[in-house]
């Protein structure tokens, strides 16, 4: 009878600890693919810019490479934002 209590304890208890992925796979569902994939993209674009401005301060890039990749990440960086934001517009 013990064994039987424990496993149903058990059950419980692992049912409690996982509800929280349930819930995060629900929401993620109803999420715009385009979406997720807009902010991950603006995600990589921000990780570029800052790997472009630790190799200019680390010597890997002249100030003038560093000048005009930055300026082109920061571009590419502004059109997915705008994208975004217009697809977060119409979504609402």
């Amino acid at each position: 009878m013990t064994v039987v209590w424990f496993l149903i304890l058990l059950v419980l208890v692992g049912a409690f600890v996982s509800m929280p992925f349930w819930r995060d796979r629900a929401a993620s569902s109803t999420e715009d693919p385009e979406i997720a994939a807009l902010e991950a993209a603006r995600e990589s674009k921000y990780r570029e810019i800052r790997d472009a401005e630790m190799d200019r301060e680390s010597g890997k890039l002249s100030e003038e490479d560093f000048t005009e990749l930055d300026a082109e990440l920061r571009r590419e960086a502004v059109g997915i934002l705008d994208r975004l934001e217009a697809l977060k517009g119409e979504e609402s």
